[in-house]
């Protein structure tokens, strides 16, 4: 997992008792430690902080996030458990997410640490660490895998696997809407995620364009699965505190889930549907001034058709996107799978590379998100050109008789020929007498 934030510019300077604060936040091995103590003391690295912090930077034994930690003395949270942390890479309403490392096998990992007031309820808690026993049994190329999960005093986190890349929804807003040949493809690779994890007993019940991570060669992958039973901390909480723990997911939630009813994998397609909608045209498929306003009008009617915002959505493809946005879960894909088949057999891929799915590699090539082209247009009629004969002057009127009425020129050419006949015979008979 991967979502970055731009690194801020070092306002404050160094500490001067830099080392020991190092050594106290316990971010280094100790070997480590010695090493760039002992180059210190020879001269061979400076003894200003800011020199030295500058040289620690640039050969990737700091961040400029760890410098302007101990900077302001809190160099006890740059580590949790056996991990340290390099950097913050996200933060929303569930909580920050870090880039860190292993302090031991040096693997480099997305660590999410649960906010304060969620972590501070024990039944999320009991619940939260019941989803993570099956979110470990995860591992799927279209899943961002769940290496650790644990509690430590008061912190609550979660260790998933560092993906280089942004979520759909930075992308969105970085370089414009997708296009539907976009939309089809990611949101296909997401619902094969989707099925391995409901396959799993897991309903991710957070599907949203922050939560699908792009990352290098265009896979997507899904992140948060199993978090999203934080945001259903308490049955009876009241629905301005849930709406405080989930901001932002209410405008893609299922009906079925806004009305407080059991949910299955379905209720993800109907999330899924509506990131593609809102990733397909800028705009959120439920419109309203408040939450309740906008789940208010999913329990009750549909959304404005996806063609009035991008008329050029293929029929195909929103007749997909109805299916997954139906009111009744019973009108819907009826599973992850199918919806993934039929969303990539929407788009023409390219053959499977290193890191692609050999799930999407398994489905033949087929037709460009379009309707089938029209049918080629009849051929021209012949054109025909009437070319005059050039009759003698004595033969133009039999000549235009035998073309205009052939059938009585015959008959006249054969009662000429009988006559002439019959005035030799007679002729004959005659000239015989005498």
């Amino acid at each position: 997992m991967a979502t970055s934030e731009k690194p801020r510019a070092q306002t404050e300077a160094p500490p001067t008792d830099l080392l020991p604060l190092i050594q106290a936040a316990g971010i280094w091995p100790d070997r480590l430690f010695e090493e760039v103590k002992s180059k210190v003391r020879s001269g061979a690295y400076p003894f200003d902080p800011a020199e030295l912090s500058r040289l620690l930077i640039k050969e990737g034994n700091l961040t400029e996030y760890q410098v302007r930690k101990l900077a302001a003395g809190k160099a006890n949270s740059l580590t949790i458990g056996k991990y340290a942390i390099l950097d913050r890479i996200g933060s929303g309403a569930m909580g920050r997410v870090y880039k860190a490392q292993h302090m031991l096998m040096g693997r480099y990992v997305a660590l999410k640490v649960i906010a304060p007031e969620i972590a501070s309820n024990s039944r999320v808690v009991s619940r939260f660490q019941r989803e993570m026993r099956m979110v470990g049994r995860l591992d799927h190329p279209h899943v961002v895998r769940a290496f650790d999960a644990d509690k430590l005093g008061t912190v609550l986190y979660i260790v998933m696997e560092f993906v280089p890349g942004i979520s759909l929804g930075q992308r969105m807003r970085t370089k414009g809407v997708l296009t539907p040949a976009e939309a089809a493809d990611f949101a296909g690779q997401a619902a094969l995620g989707l099925a391995h994890a409901h396959e799993q007993g897991i309903v991710h019940r957070d599907v949203k364009p922050s939560n699908l991570l792009l990352g290098p060669e265009d896979v997507v992958k899904v992140l948060d699965l199993g978090l999203g039973v934080l945001t259903e901390a308490d049955h009876h909480t009241s629905f301005a505190t849930a709406d405080g723990i989930a901001v932002g997911t209410i405008d893609y939630m299922s009906p079925e889930q806004a009305s407080g009813k059991d949910v299955d994998g379905r209720s993800d397609l109907f999330s899924l549907g509506c990131t593609m909608y809102h990733l397909l045209c800028g705009r959120l498929p439920y419109q309203g001034e408040t939450p309740i306003d906008r789940l208010g009008k999913r329990l009750s009617g549909r959304p404005t058709p996806i063609t009035e915002h991008r008329p050029d959505v293929p029929p195909r493809l929103v007749k997909v996107l109805d299916k997954l946005m139906a009111n009744s879960p019973n009108d819907r894909f009826q599973s992850a799978g199918e919806a993934a088949e039929v969303l990539l057999a929407l788009v023409k891929r390219k053959p499977a590379g290193p890191g692609r799915s050999a799930v999407i590699a398994a489905h033949a090539p087929a037709p460009v998100v379009s309707e089938p082209p029209p049918p080629p247009p009849p051929p021209p009629e012949p054109e025909y050109i009437r070319v005059e004969p050039d009759y003698p002057a004595w033969f133009r009127p039999l000549g235009h008789l035998a073309e205009e009425r052939p059938a009585l020129a015959l008959t006249a050419l054969i009662s000429g020929l009988v006559a002439v006949l019959g005035v030799g015979v007679l002729l004959g008979a005659l000239l015989f007498r005498a």
